[in-house]
């Protein structure tokens, strides 16, 4: 052993060591299945996978490929380093290497491994672990032709074979090490073979990935955490966590590091552009700390990438840890899990810089972007290490809602090129995300139940009521009346793509609806007369779904008081079942005159035959300061999203300009 510990100090500093960049799990999936007794593979081994691949260029040989791999075969302690490994063949005929032979590997310590040859080219042989063997997988020597003359290499594709190999191998690296000197000599001697002489050092590459599946407990955790989300999701409407955010665009600048971590990500010098979406995890009162998410989306050759940041600390314990803040910047976002780039586990960050201090509520947000865009510094770390940075983050205003059409992550579908997750954690993330996405589809049951309403008969009839005039009630009846100024349009008919018709879109989709409050959960698609809608209300935790069906549909210009107006809306009568009974408008007006355009809400409502008596009462407490709240939001929504939907239009037509 000293012998061969003076030998790795001597060649160690010399092997050039390198990843391969092509993805080990894939080609270990492709390994076929051996047969026969003992055989070990990678499937049945600890840990992570490792394909590994040890070259040596060959000048001046006079053998071929197939004479070098023969000269080999017969006699494998030629090469070996004989005070680390011995090869012992047990099952075979002397000399060449033949399918079926077996070999065992006398090596220091408790371990005997033993291994099979199953496969034999003229130019190649390859082995399989078997049972009893410190490793679980295959390795293959072969020899080629070369511009300078023969390139032989030894390429393996294998794990630990069990639990005390994997922290030999992964933990403490011993083991790691001595394989390299194994092979390292292995091929310095098979060019002393060849009777040639070795062209630069001896190349180590590697590529190391997690296997596919997780073990009892993680299983256990990740359906667990899973369930959760689920419930969570169907809760807070599809979103279990972050649920509003503003969206803004981002130019990512990468400058590269001090090292080559072989992903592009960190290593190349360029400039990325995607969306990014800014949220509050919680959805606390901006007055409250809350946990911030920065998530980001972004191309990439394959599909998009995604890379979902949260406020954590950055010392080495921090930066496991979220933690809770009141601004958005200055502040640290991490990635909290960390990533594998080769043999190293690696965290991501951003730092948004100083002095600019931007409050953490979305509205804060907003007007911030609007005054300029908002800067980070993109950094990477291993997982104590010191934080180096490697690109800049832009965020550019105008920032919009995504509450129309949802923007969802999910980065275990939308993995970066050459970062894999790792950890147990991350193992967890995919199946709670998937169980999140399940719950935000509709259910079963409302489905059906959105199918029987066809049996139901309106429990409001408008004729009886007539046009009640606001602040006319009786019996009961609240008549509410409410007018929400949007942003302008030149006089005339209405702007393609302007405030009008962006408005008309939002009333149609039924998209004004704050979530919180109702939201349509059967019965999707523009209004038509006749079409039932199953609605779902939300009162801190509890969920009614309520009943009801379109009745007007109104496309037409109006005369009132002698002014023109362009009106589009329609409106929505209460079903048997409803907790109200009654009719609400719906709609979005221009003033011809003036281009004035102006949001409508008109409601005639009164509580319906409730038989619950909790529900009753909590009604009875609760349910017109929940009407009311309702349409406030309503009126607040429209105008932040026409003024989104506006300037989405005008970044449009800058991209197409440009």
């Amino acid at each position: 052993m000293g012998i061969a510990a003076w030998r790795w100090v001597r060649r160690s500093r010399r092997v050039r060591r390198r990843r391969i960049r092509a993805g080990a799990p894939p080609e270990v999936e492709r390994m076929p299945r051996r047969d026969g007794p003992r055989v070990q593979d990678a499937r049945h081994g600890v840990g992570p996978v490792y394909q590994r691949r040890y070259t040596v260029r060959i000048s001046g040989s006079p053998l071929t490929p197939e004479e070098l791999i023969d000269r080999l075969g017969d006699d494998l302690n030629a090469a070996s380093p004989v005070e680390v490994a011995v090869f012992d063949k047990t099952a075979g005929a002397a000399g060449a290497v033949e399918v079926g032979d077996e070999y065992l590997v006398h090596m220091p310590g408790p371990w005997n491994c033993p291994v099979r040859v199953v496969e034999r080219t003229p130019a190649s042989f390859r082995f399989a672990t078997l049972r009893g063997h410190m490793e679980a997988g295959e390795i293959e020597f072969r020899a080629a032709d070369g511009p300078e003359g023969l390139v032989f290499m030894i390429e393996s594709w294998a794990r630990s074979g069990d639990r005390f190999a994997n922290v030999l191998y992964s933990g403490l690296g011993i083991a790691k090490e001595m394989q390299l000197h194994m092979w390292t000599h292995f091929c310095e001697r098979v060019a002393e073979l060849s009777g040639g002489r070795m062209v630069g050092e001896v190349e180590a590459s590697t590529e190391r990935a997690d296997m596919p599946g997780t073990g009892p407990v993680t299983g256990a955790v990740a359906a667990a955490a899973a369930q959760g989300f689920a419930l969570a999701a169907r809760w807070r409407g599809g979103r279990p966590l972050h649920p509003r955010g503003l969206v803004v665009d981002f130019t990512m600048v990468l400058r590269g590091t001090s090292r080559s971590w072989f992903v592009p990500l960190l290593d190349d010098r360029k400039e990325l552009r995607g969306e990014a979406r800014l949220s509050r995890a919680a959805g606390l009162p901006p007055v409250l700390p809350d946990i911030l998410g920065l998530a980001l989306r972004w191309p990439q050759p394959g599909g998009d990438a995604e890379l979902l940041l949260a406020t954590t600390g950055h010392t080495p314990l921090g930066r496991h840890l979220l933690r809770p803040t009141t601004r958005w910047s200055p502040g640290f976002y991490g990635s909290l899990l960390a990533y594998r780039a080769g043999d190293h586990r690696v965290l991501l960050g951003a730092v948004a810089r100083r002095p600019r201090t931007v409050p953490a509520d979305l509205a804060a947000l907003a007007r911030a972007l609007e005054e300029g865009p908002l800067s980070l510094d993109l950094v990477v770390a291993t997982e104590f290490g010191r934080w180096e940075r490697f690109g800049e983050l832009r965020l550019t205003g105008p920032a919009r809602t995504d509450e129309q059409a949802p923007m969802r992550f999910d980065p275990a579908r939308r993995p970066i090129r050459g970062l894999r997750p790792a950890g147990p954690l991350q193992q967890v993330r995919a199946p709670v995300y998937a169980a999140a996405r399940c719950a935000a589809r509709p259910a079963e049951p409302e489905r059906r139940l959105h199918a029987d309403l066809r049996h139901r008969s309106p429990n409001f009839d408008p004729r009886e009521h007539g046009p009640a005039r606001p602040g006319r009630a009786g019996r009961g009846w609240h008549v509410d009346d409410l007018r929400q100024r949007l942003p302008a349009e030149p006089p005339g008919p209405p702007v393609p793509g302007g405030s009008w018709e962006i408005a008309r879109r939002l009333v149609r989709d039924y998209a004004y609806a704050d979530p919180a409050i109702i939201r349509r959960v059967q019965g999707a698609g523009p209004p038509e007369p006749g079409r039932d809608m199953l609605l779902e209300g939300r009162f801190y935790g509890l969920r009614f779904h309520l009943a009801v069906r379109v009745g007007d549909v109104v496309d037409r210009v109006v005369e009132v008081d002698g002014r023109r107006a362009q009106v589009w809306g329609w409106n929505y009568r209460t079903l048997q079942g409803h907790l109200e009974r009654g009719q609400m408008d719906q709609e979005v007006r221009k003033w011809l005159d003036t281009g004035e355009v102006e949001f409508r809400i008109h409601a005639v409502s009164r509580r319906g035959p409730i038989p619950n008596l909790v529900v009753r009462i909590g009604f009875l407490l609760f349910g017109r300061y929940t009407q009311l709240k309702f349409y406030r939001r309503a009126c607040d929504r429209m105008v932040r999203m026409t003024a989104s939907g506006l300037a989405e239009r005008r970044r449009a037509l800058v991209r197409e300009a440009g």
